[in-house]
């Protein structure tokens, strides 16, 4: 069995879909919600783990904690359109810009490493700055 174990949904802008992270099955599923029916299950990083969706709801990134990368969708069709290596090993968090042009991705260290903020320009689809940040970083927000 590879259920999903989650461990993050995301609903929508418009609050009719839950995007959820399996992070046992590595999938991304789709939610729908007036009906709650499963729409969509989408083969994603190793071990997705956190998610976070632009203000238009066209991308979805998403943390791959095995996979020590960062995955971006295009929520429309379900296409993977970048998987991004990040500059930790234990990926986390995820957030995106008000402006929906960064996604800020949290890495945590391990042992005395310190942490890392990953910053991912989401119309170039790469990684454009990394900062250390001080030790276990988890998640991450911005304003919206």
């Amino acid at each position: 069995d590879i259920g999903c174990s989650p461990t993050w949904a995301q609903p929508s802008p418009d609050g009719r879909r839950v995007w959820v992270a399996c992070n046992k099955s590595s999938e991304l599923v789709e939610i729908d919600v007036a009906a709650w029916r499963l729409l969509r299950r989408i083969p994603a990083g190793e071990g997705i783990y956190n998610l976070a969706i632009t203000g238009d709801g066209t991308r979805i990134v998403a943390t791959n904690k095995r996979g020590q990368s960062v995955s971006v969708f295009d929520a429309v069709s379900g296409r993977e359109l970048a998987r991004i290596p990040t500059t930790r090993r234990v990926v986390h968090g995820a957030a995106i810009t008000a402006d929906d042009r960064y996604a800020f991705i949290s890495n945590e260290g391990v042992g005395s490493e310190k942490s890392t903020v990953d910053i991912i320009d989401l119309r170039t689809l790469r990684r454009v700055a990394s900062v250390e940040v001080g030790q276990q970083a988890g998640g991450i927000d911005t304003m919206r």
